[in-house]
This record gives structure tokens, sequence and C-alpha cells, in this order.
């Protein structure tokens, strides 16, 4: 049976303006997800994942504008909505669980109020209905004793209570797609497993799509479906979970890879960190961005942008290693 895609991004181009020039955070990135999938978006620090969901979220800072591109969710280009629109579409259709709870969530309110203000405003819910909806979603993410926490404030509760707020406040209008930014940043790994199954388990709940936003692969092939491989404002490859870790076909792909421990490997093995540092994006080189720090690298990487290359069914990756007449390399 085919799936029902339900985000498609089409050769998406976000920049900043600043005072030194623009900052091509986003460069022709394209990216879909169907119903009831979860997607993961991985790299390292600055490679536009979170601003390319920012921009489907409408949520850049004032600087920040998307240039050029589709961004087609139920049938509307979201690009082109007013502010207006995408106010009904945020919180009602597509929730975001955000970095960092303590700084997301607003601190002179009370919990059970940031939750109820989003079920008057989508769902018209009068206060008493919203209220006591609010204390069945906070019971649903694990909230002990909901009926006293939802009179408290953010600071009254721990990192993980936090991030389990920010979910309940996402979920809160059953939206057909959640985004995780980087959820699981700065808890405990005992509370990240928490999270994770949490998430997990909401999706076979509510049929939620999600997209994950992780710089932690192991997050990513415990949890995900598919992944978006991210660097430098640009898609590197995509494919399946056992696509990316078992047949990777960019270097970069592989450099995540052999930078993080295998707990599956019989033998021990030296991490290997990827050398040098991303590109200036605000002025990104003219070939492949990765070819500064490329082990692989030819002389047409420097010069010329590489296309994307279908290398599997569902499996693509933008390296001049895939084309048919590149020297054959062990990777």
């Amino acid at each position: 049976m085919a799936k029902e895609r339900l985000l498609e991004i089409r050769n998406l181009r976000t920049s900043f303006f600043t005072h030194v020039g623009e900052v091509k955070a986003v460069d022709d990135v394209s990216i879909y997800i169907d119903r009831g999938e979860t997607l993961g978006i991985v790299g390292e620090s600055g490679s536009g994942k979170s601003v390319a969901m920012l921009s489907t979220m409408g949520l850049l800072s004032e600087n920040g504008r998307v240039v050029s591109g589709e961004i087609l969710f139920s049938g509307r280009n979201l690009a082109q909505l007013g502010e207006r629109e995408m106010e009904s579409v945020r919180g009602s259709e597509i929730g975001m669980i955000f970095q960092d709870p303590m700084t997301s969530l607003n601190p002179v309110f009370t919990i059970g109020g940031q939750i109820t203000e989003t079920l008057v405003k989508h769902r018209k819910l009068p206060k008493t209905e919203a209220k006591r909806r609010a204390l069945e979603i906070l019971a649903s993410v694990m909230i002990p004793s909901p009926d006293r926490r939802i009179n408290q404030y953010p600071h009254e509760f721990s990192g993980g209570m936090r991030q389990r707020v920010m979910i309940a406040i996402a979920i809160c209008c059953d939206p057909d797609l959640l985004i995780a930014d980087e959820p699981t940043t700065a808890l405990d790994v005992t509370i990240q497993a928490q999270i994770l199954e949490l998430m997990k388990e909401l999706k076979s709940r509510l049929g939620t799509s999600i997209i994950l936003i992780t710089h932690d692969l192991g997050v990513v092939a415990g949890m995900c479906d598919r992944v978006n491989v991210m660097y430098a404002g640009r898609i590197a490859e995509s494919g399946t979970v056992r696509d990316i870790f078992r047949r990777p076909r960019h270097p970069y792909t592989l450099g995540l890879l052999k930078s993080v421990p295998n707990p599956n490997r019989m033998q021990k093995e030296r991490l290997v960190p990827i050398k040098g540092h991303p590109p200036d994006l605000l002025k990104p080189p003219a070939g492949c961005a990765f070819a500064a720090r490329c082990t692989y690298a030819m002389k047409i990487c420097v010069n010329a942008r590489p296309p994307v290359f279908d290398v599997a069914e569902g499996h693509q990756s933008a390296c001049f290693l895939n084309h048919p007449d590149a020297p054959s390399v062990s990777m």
C-alpha cells in the first residue's frame, strides 16, 4: 500500500542577513516524511538541521528569511502563508519540542496555564474543559500527581520533567507531525531513555509522524525509519537506517559513524575524529562543502558541487565517488 506523504520540503534555501553578509544556513535542501514515519536529521552543530525545521514552522529570527523553495504540508505551501495562518498550523497540526525546555517554557506562568492556553486557542475549549484535558495529557506523559503539578511553575520541575511538559504542550492538540529538536540534550542517560520511550509510545498511540533532530547516532538507530545526514546547510546522504549504518556512501556519514563507539562490534576500535572545521557559510565553497576535510577528495570536488546520486532504492548520496567513472574506494 502506498504511503501518504505528510510533509515535503522542496529545494529550500534559508538565509540570515547580517551586517557582514548573507549566511546561507540551508542551501537547496529537500526532505520528506510520510504519515506514521519517524525521520532522523543528523549532523554537526551548524549544519542547518534546526534552521530547516524552524523555516517549516515559520519561527525564524527577524534577520532570517526563506529565500526560495516550497514547504508542502497537507496540500498547503507553508512558505507562502502569513503569520496569522501559520499560527493556526503551529501547535495544532505541527507540534515542536525545543532544545532547552527551561528557556522555552515561560517562567512566570504555571505549567497548566501554558497547556490550557494552547487548547483554548486551537481547540476552542472552555477553560474548565481545557484544564481537564491538560490533566489527562500530563498523566499521559507520566508526570506524577498531575492535579498538584498543574499549578506549579517550570522552576519547580527537574530537567526531565520539564522536557515531559514540553512534550505535553506539543501533543495536546494531537498534531499530525511532531518535530523534536535535540529532545534529550543535557539529560542523563536514564532520563534520555525514558523520554525516547515516551515518544515511541505516543507515536504508536496517536499515529503521529516524528522528525527527530539530533547529533546522537545511537538515538537515530533506536528511533528512526529513515535518516537525512546534513552538512553545511546541505543534504549529504539520505536513506533508511539500515542503509546509513551498514552501507554509508558519503565520506561525511562514514566519518560520523567512525567517531562514535559501536557497542555491537566484538573488537575494540579506536575512534577516529573528523579533522578540520565546517566551512564558513558566509562564503560557502564552490564545490563540495566537505572537500577540505575529506580523505577521498578529488580535484572535481573542490571545483564543482556534486549532484545527488541514487545509489540504491531510496538511498541517495551527494558525492562524486558515486559517479560511474569515479575511482573505486572502500568506505
